[in-house]
Formats: C-alpha cells, structure tokens, sequence
C-alpha cells in the first residue's frame, strides 16, 4: 500500500471515529456522558475492535519504504494511546488532541515520499 491511500484509511477508519464525537460534544457544550468519547469501532471483517488494536492492524501495513525510521509512527501511536485514555476520562481536549497528531504524522510520511 503507498502512503496517501493508507493515511486516508487512517484517518476515516480511527481519527475521525475518535475525534469526532468529541468535536459534537464540545460544539454542543456540558460533560460527555461517560463512554461518549470511546469510539465504536470496526474492524476490516465487520468485528467490533478497540482504538488500539485497530490502530496496530493498521500500522503492520506501514511499509519501510512509507514509515523510514519510524520516529512519526512512533509519535502517533503514544498521541493515540494518550487520546484513547483522555476519552476514558472524558477529556474532551485531550482526544482532540490527535487531530494534531495525525496531522504531523501525514507531513512526516509526505515528506519521505519526496
């Protein structure tokens, strides 16, 4: 897989399903409800999967080619993990927060490409 068709089903298949809600709540205003912000997530054979699972399915595809020495996918995995326990805890900030991360990780990958 090449770099811009993976990073599309990162971010349609994991960021956007995380940050997303927390973008709703946030618009909305109060305290999200407890669980509001962990994603239900799917995997490619229509399983029921966590955050991180579906995010190390995802990150076995990297080719070396794509990730080099890997220090971008290094950083978005610990943005991720950080994001799936602010969501744990209602931290709406926290799981915006890998918006920024993705974003990083995308320049990162791009910039290889060149």
């Amino acid at each position: 897989m090449t770099t811009a068709p993976w990073l599309a089903r990162l971010q349609h298949d994991l960021v956007k399903r995380m940050v997303w809600p927390a973008r709703d709540r946030r618009d909305l205003g109060g305290v999200p409800a407890p669980g509001e912000l962990v994603p239900h997530l799917i995997d490619e054979e229509g399983r029921s999967t966590t955050a991180a699972a579906l995010w190390a399915s995802l990150a076995d595809e990297v080719t070396t080619e794509m990730a080099g020495d890997g220090p971008a996918l290094t950083r978005f995995g610990e943005a991720l993990t950080r994001a799936i326990a602010a969501g744990e805890s209602g931290d709406l900030d926290g799981v915006l927060a890998l918006e920024p991360a993705f974003d990083e990780l995308a320049r990162s990958l791009n910039q290889k490409k060149t």
